[in-house]
């Protein structure tokens, strides 16, 4: 080996993004100093670092355990000088200004959850910062709250991991508030129109969720009408899917 060449045995192995993570990265603007809000083990503002694709990131984590893991991380490839590290409740300690934070990432929990910590920060309202959130569950209540609360879904991205199809929504504030139909709340209406090779499956997932849910609404003697009406709305966009 050439002494004047680094010892890449030493060099760390590329972040591993899994397609979730990978989904939320491809929204993110190059040059953009970005806020992620429950950062487990920094992959996604280390990966952004390396890349080159972002000059700072703030890593913010509720519980202490992940955000150690976060700077073990950071300071294992590299990153740790470009990041500053923050034990917040999703951005009630973070002061995302003092950073210029322009992208705040909100990956990997609940759609309720997220919800609650977009709405409880003004940050989040001001022109220019962009939201990219990618909810494991209830990705309708997400939605809905956006609508309601005057943020515009401007894209979504679908994704696969382990099994299971998930939305990353971009979304920004402009104060309007929208009013999504139910299959839309479920389905995104960004994905609805664009229809990527996942959208069928994905669709038909949320399909057979609706049908179980149907299913047992009657065997308890329930009003089904509700569901009955998702369920034709869904129905009636995989007609017009590839």
């Amino acid at each position: 080996m050439n002494p004047t060449e680094p010892n890449r045995a030493h060099i760390p192995a590329p972040v591993p993004l899994d397609p979730r993570l990978a989904a939320a990265a491809s929204f993110v603007r190059d040059g953009s100093v970005i806020a992620d809000i429950g950062t487990d083990h920094a992959y996604l503002p280390i990966a952004l670092l390396l890349e080159g694709r972002i000059p700072f990131a703030v890593a913010s984590d509720v519980n202490e355990g992940p955000l150690m893991r976060a700077k073990a991380n950071a300071e294992k490839y590299g990153a740790a000088e470009r990041m500053r590290f923050v034990r917040s409740d999703g951005l009630a300690s973070l002061e995302p200004e003092r950073d210029g934070v322009r992208d705040i990432c909100v990956c990997g929990m609940g759609g309720e959850l997220i919800a609650r910590i977009v709405g409880a920060s003004d940050y989040t309202r001001i022109p220019g910062v962009r939201l990219i959130l990618q909810p494991m569950s209830s990705p309708e209540e997400l939605r809905r709250f956006l609508d309601a609360a005057g943020y515009a879904i401007l894209d979504e991205r679908l994704c696969e991991a382990a099994g299971k199809r998930y939305a990353c929504l971009l979304a920004a504030y402009d104060g309007l508030v929208r009013e999504s139909t139910p299959a839309s709340l479920l389905l995104g209406a960004r994905n609805i129109e664009k229809k990527e090779p996942l959208f069928r499956p994905f669709a038909e997932g949320w399909l057979r969720r609706v049908e179980t849910k149907i299913a047992g609404r009657r065997a308890g003697g329930l009003d089904t009408a509700e569901a009955e009406e998702v369920r034709d709305e869904i129905l009636s966009i995989l007609e017009e899917t590839p």
